[in-house]
């Protein structure tokens, strides 16, 4: 669309890059809330073979734990990397050791409950 003076009128979007943002993370966790009822449905209606993928799941979970660990170590490495980044001030760190310390629980906390199991049988 031209305006009056005959210059071309930015994107809607560009104008409100906000509302961008908010549909696209709108947009990913209806993808993620679709994916999750597919898979729920797929499950309830073939409860073998999602026994199976359970079963599967619990036959590898030390490999899965492994896997877990190479995740949580990268993401450590990383938390150095940006914690020792030429231009990182002191007024970051105090939020980056919130965030990394408030990671470390959720992760000690999914990890005693993935070992734990759920006690269901």
């Amino acid at each position: 669309m031209k305006t009056t003076n005959g210059a071309q009128r930015a994107s809607f979007f560009r104008r409100h890059p906000a509302l961008l943002h908010v549909l696209c993370t709108a947009g990913a966790l209806l993808a993620f809330l679709l994916a999750g009822l597919i898979v729920a449905d797929r499950a309830i209606k073939e409860p073998a073979q999602a026994a199976a993928f359970r079963d599967w799941m619990e036959h590898a979970r030390y490999g899965w734990l492994i896997w877990r660990l190479a995740l949580y170590g990268a993401l450590a490495w990383g938390f150095v990397k940006v914690f020792h980044a030429p231009g990182f001030g002191p007024q970051h760190r105090q939020p980056l050791i919130r965030i990394a310390a408030v990671s470390l629980i959720f992760a000690v906390v999914c990890e005693l409950v993935l070992l734990g199991g759920t006690g269901a049988s």
